[in-house]
């Protein structure tokens, strides 16, 4: 899903509920309604759109607002493979919470708590030599082995390494998993504008990124998952979707494109009560 797009929609979802939140409303007794079953009967369908590959559901940012706990153990019950959130500590609250399963997380700032997520079983993003370097450090304190998805950019610009330095990064996690420290176990990147297929960022981002797997793979990397494909992608370009597709506002029940969400067979989670 592209930026603007994205960002369009948490407006919708925030207006919604500015909207509802009037004094009047608040005395009511206005509450915002999550329905985990739908956010399941979504799961399933995009499952069935994914064809064959995994889904990992995305609940950053609290769920997009509709709870990380609640919303992480439903995903999971509904078959999901695997959680993806963007903060380290997002992905440590799931496993506090006895969330069980793959997370990965991918945004992460110099002393992140790289130790914490090995202590927890999550997989970890990397997309600059400081991160992996940290990361080993991690593993030397932890005595446990770091599963990394190595990330490139694209086009997004929205972290990943770019072209010219993907080649060090890589050869760094190779040399990483010769030592035993790390297990490069993704390659992934992020679509700019998927939600427009036609658009000539969408196959320039596709050929870069089979560049970037092609170059891990003669250097020695065997990733157990690919993944670009988000929402918009998963519906609008199947030859995106390799192994693993990243599902987040659709299982939300919302589009990700023109079409509506009833005639993809989404059906919206939250709705406003008062």
């Amino acid at each position: 899903m592209s930026d603007v797009r994205e960002t369009g929609l948490m407006a919708e979802l925030t207006d919604r509920m500015a909207a509802a939140w009037t004094p009047a409303a608040i005395a009511r007794g206005a509450v915002a309604a999550i329905d985990l079953d739908a956010l399941k009967a979504n799961v399933s369908r995009c499952h069935e759109i994914a064809h064959g590959s995994s889904i990992m559901v995305v609940v950053k940012a609290d769920a997009y607002g509709h709870g990380l706990i609640q919303c992480g153990r439903a995903a999971r019950e509904a078959g999901a493979q695997w959680l993806g959130v963007a903060l380290l500590e997002e992905a440590i609250r799931l496993r506090e919470a006895g969330v069980d399963g793959r997370i990965l997380a991918w945004l992460a700032t110099p002393g992140a708590p790289f130790a914490r997520c090995l202590d927890n079983d999550i997989d970890i993003s990397v997309s600059t030599l400081w991160a992996l370097e940290e990361i080993v450090q991690a593993v030397a304190v932890t005595g446990i082995q770091a599963r990394i998805h190595l990330k490139v950019d694209t086009g997004l610009s929205r972290s990943g390494a770019n072209a010219s330095d993907w080649p060090t990064l890589v050869q760094a996690a190779r040399n990483a998993e010769r030592d035993g420290t790390v297990r490069v176990v993704g390659i992934w990147s992020h679509f700019a504008a998927a939600d427009e297929p036609r658009h000539p960022s969408v196959a320039r981002q596709q050929l870069s990124f089979d560049h970037a797997v092609r170059h891990a793979l003669d250097a020695g990397i065997d990733p157990e998952v690919r993944h670009m494909a988000n929402s918009a992608a998963m519906l609008e370009l199947p030859e995106s979707h390799h192994n693993l597709v990243r599902a987040g506002i659709a299982v939300y029940g919302l589009s990700p494109n023109s079409t509506p969400a009833a005639e993809l067979g989404l059906t919206p989670v939250m709705s406003l009560r008062a």
